[in-house]
Order: structure tokens, then sequence, then C-alpha cells
């Protein structure tokens, strides 16, 4: 009987637990424990791109001397006579946001360019793990210019890593160029013809055609004027990031630093999970100042219910007896 009784009384305990978790806990603290968990997933795998970077490290090997700062200084200029777009890519590190900012800008000015486009992200109050800064610029610089802010640019920080492209386009410049002077021609052409004719029907016609040919011209000529600027200014993408520490990568992980990094996830998975388990305990803490009363009555009633239960057996079975 004993046993039934504290069989019941877990059971009922038991109930009461799961109903308030789920009701009380789980939908006020989701949210900080999914965040432990997206925390806990974003760390192991930032291990492991760390992890990867590190192994192919010799095989991006322009990226690893760029982010250790002793990057070869290579040139972009053609000594010979042709039209050329350079178009560069830099990604920086710094420890000093706004001044390398600053820095890279005032550069930029007096190699005699400047700044076509600029976005700038601050830090976020409410996400505890994103907050850096970094910035976004589209820079325009001279072309002669332009390997020397490639090459020096680790004085605004570090370099994770720098690319350049040239896009010859002679042979477009060139062939714009001819059929521009011949519409220039042909425009010359319509004019002394307009000038010569007499007939309504045909200066009707002439006008037509010459609208037609001042248009081409207008268009090319705009299309040169455009080519002469993106050769003449060429094109620089910035990316500035803002970082704590900035750490060499190291050129070879071997499989004890592997276990080592993953026995440290592996710990502060452990301490997120207990953290979040002590918040959930606290969190049930008002709760029980409700269900323990309410588990001392139901332990009390089923105790009463079981004493009845007995004084009528033992009734029934005396009344048997007496009867028999």
């Amino acid at each position: 009987m004993k046993e039934k009784y504290w069989s019941k009384i877990i059971r009922v305990l038991l109930a009461i637990m799961m109903v308030i978790s789920f009701a009380g806990c789980a939908s006020k603290y989701s949210g900080e424990s999914a965040a432990s968990e997206t925390k806990m997933s974003n760390e192991m795998l930032k291990t492991e791109a760390a992890m990867d970077a590190a192994s192919t490290a010799p095989q991006e090997a322009e990226k690893g001397e760029a982010a250790r700062g002793d990057a070869p200084n290579i040139s972009t200029e053609v000594t010979y006579n042709r039209k050329m777009i350079k178009t560069g890519e830099l990604q920086l590190q710094t420890k000093e946001f706004k001044k390398s900012v600053e820095a890279l800008v005032s550069k930029v000015q007096s190699l005699g360019g400047y700044v076509e486009s600029s976005n700038v992200q601050g830090n976020n109050f409410y996400n505890d793990y994103a907050n850096r800064r970094s910035a976004n610029l589209t820079v325009r610089i001279p072309q002669k210019s332009f390997d020397i802010f490639i090459n020096n640019s680790s004085e605004f920080g570090n370099v994770v890593y720098s690319t350049s492209n040239s896009q010859d386009i002679t042979s477009q410049y060139v062939d714009t160029e001819i059929r521009l002077k011949s519409l220039k021609t042909r425009h010359e052409r319509l004019l002394k013809l307009l000038e010569q004719t007499g007939s309504l029907k045909d200066l009707f016609t002439i006008e037509q055609e010459l609208g037609d040919v001042t248009y081409e011209i207008e268009k090319l000529s705009g299309a040169l004027s455009q080519y002469d600027q993106l050769v003449d200014m060429s094109t620089i993408n910035i990316y500035i990031e803002e970082v704590y520490k900035i750490e060499e990568v190291r050129p070879v992980i071997t499989f004890m630093d592997k276990i080592e990094n993953t026995f440290k996830e592996s710990v502060k998975g452990l301490i997120s999970l207990l953290q979040g388990l002590v918040l959930i305990l606290v969190a049930l803490l008002p709760f029980m100042i409700i269900v323990i009363p309410l588990i001392i009555v139901i332990a009390l009633m089923i105790r009463k219910q079981h004493r009845k239960k007995a004084v009528s057996v033992a009734k029934k079975s005396e009344e048997d007896t007496q009867k028999e």
C-alpha cells in the first residue's frame, strides 16, 4: 500500500513539474536558450573555419603573406600605349577603426582621388555577438597612383587580402573612335546636302537622317567620355573591419592542436549548457511557491483516501469474519 501511495505522489509531482516547465519557463526563456545554442554553434563554426583556413594556408600564400604584412609590391603599369581600366579590392583589419578610416580617406584625397560611396556600420547595443564596427568604401584614384595606394595599404591596418585587375579596352576604344569619326564625316555631308536641296520631301528625309546621325554621335561621344573616366580614375573597393586582436594565421595545425581546440569548445559548450539550466531553475523558483503547497495538499488528500480505504477494507473483513 505504501509503495502505491508514494508512486502516485511521484507521478503527480512529475506531471505538475512538466506542465510548469513547458508553460511558464519555455515561453519566457526560449530566446535565451536559443541564443546560447546559437552562440555554441557559432563558436564551433568559427573554430572549424579557423582550422580549415590554417590547413589551407600553403594554397593561400598571397592572403597569408598579406596578413603578416610582408606582401610583395606588384606593379600593374603598362609600358606601351594601351587603354586599361584598373580595379582593385582590399580587405583590412584594424584595432583603431576611426583612425584607420580617416587616414585612408585622407590618403585617397591627397592622391587626387575621391570617395564615390561609403557604408559605415557602428556598434549594435542589442547584439553582444556582433558588436564590432566595419566600413565599405568605394574610392576612385588616378591610375598613376593605383599601385602606390595598393602596395602601401598596410599603413591603414592589417591587410587580409588585396586584388587588382586590369581590363584592356583598347580595341573597343579605337572602334568607337573610328565609328565616331565616320559619323561626323557623314554629318558634315548631310549638312551640305541640306543646304543644296530644294525639294520639301528630300529636305524632310535629310533632316530625319541628320537627327539619327546626331543621336549616334552623342551616344558614341558619351561612351568615349565614360571610357576616359574609367581609364583615368581607377576604382578600388575597400572593406575595413574592427578587431580586438590581430592574430597571424598558423601555417600548420597539428592533430594535437585540433584535439585541444575541440576540448576547449566542448568545455565552453558545457558551461553554456549549465548556465542555461541555472536560469531555468531560477525561473522555476516563483512557481515553486505555489506548487509546493499544492503538492502537500494533494499528498494529504491521497493519504486521507488511503486511510478511508484501509478502514473500509478492515471493516469489511471484520464483518465477513463475524458472518462466518
